[in-house]
């Protein structure tokens, strides 16, 4: 059900999605949320803990601040290891592009959450939804409206755009996943990704996340990125015993 107000002066909407364990970043993130603040809403948009040194100490500062979450595929893989199947994984991708390593860093990521924690992850919603003071729909998905784990790039043709907007029903969707921020006009509606916090691939190594606001005209949306120490962070990859620790410090380093 979307909420709905009846004459709000502003209404605004932080979106943070795609942490990925990284605990620095997220706190780069969080100072920056309280400094432009307060926010009626915050969205967590799914992909807490996967890939990460820290995915317990994220997933509890998510918990602890009270954020609408939504999931995110990773956060089914490893909902799905940690419950040996008994919550599968929905839509799941081909059995083959989910490799051993990735599930390596599945069963690394289950090793250090608690048992409250996945039945937290595993009780998440698909989507979350909001009527503005405007009456224009917003929602945010982790990927699509039908899937957490198919990819819709920035490029993807008019038809798949529409398409996404279409099966939300709404005037404005927001997704994350592909970890590349971005806002695109659709045939007088707009799709955006809300970037990344953890791992951005945009070439941009800088924790992002997003801002909606509608003072009764519509959405608006902007991106925001912050500062934090990207190296130091990577080393922490290297050497917090993670699998695949190389190639994850190489993303964060790279933004790529």
């Amino acid at each position: 059900m979307a909420k709905a107000y009846e004459d709000p002066d502003l209404i605004r909407v932080a979106v943070i999605s795609d942490i990925h364990g990284n605990l620095p970043a997220f706190r780069a993130v969080l100072a920056e949320l309280d400094r432009r603040g307060p926010f009626e809403f915050v969205v967590g948009g799914g992909d807490y803990c996967f890939g990460g040194a820290f995915p317990a100490e994220v997933l509890a500062l998510v918990r602890e601040r009270q954020f609408d979450c939504v999931r995110g595929n990773t956060d089914e893989w490893i909902v799905e290891l940690a419950t040996a199947g008994r919550i599968p994984a929905q839509a799941y991708e081909p059995a083959d592009k989910h490799t051993g390593v990735q599930a390596e860093v599945d069963r690394w990521a289950v090793e250090r959450l608690s048992a409250d924690a996945i039945d937290f992850l595993g009780g998440l919603p698909i989507e979350w939804r909001i009527v503005g003071p405007s009456g224009q729909r917003l929602a945010f998905v982790h990927a699509t409206p039908w899937s957490t784990h198919q990819t819709v790039l920035p490029n993807a043709p008019l038809d798949v755009a529409n398409s996404m907007l279409d099966a939300a029903e709404v005037d404005t969707l927001i997704y994350g996943h592909i970890h590349h921020a971005y806002v695109r006009a659709v045939d007088g509606r707009t799709l955006a990704c809300a970037g990344s916090v953890g791992m951005p691939f945009d070439g941009i190594a800088r924790p992002c996340f997003l801002i909606a606001s509608d003072e009764g005209e519509g959405w608006n949306l902007e991106h925001v990125r912050v500062d934090y120490d990207v190296q130091a962070y990577a080393e922490t990859l290297i050497n917090c015993g993670i699998p695949n620790a190389g190639v994850f410090a190489e993303r964060v380093r790279t933004a790529g």
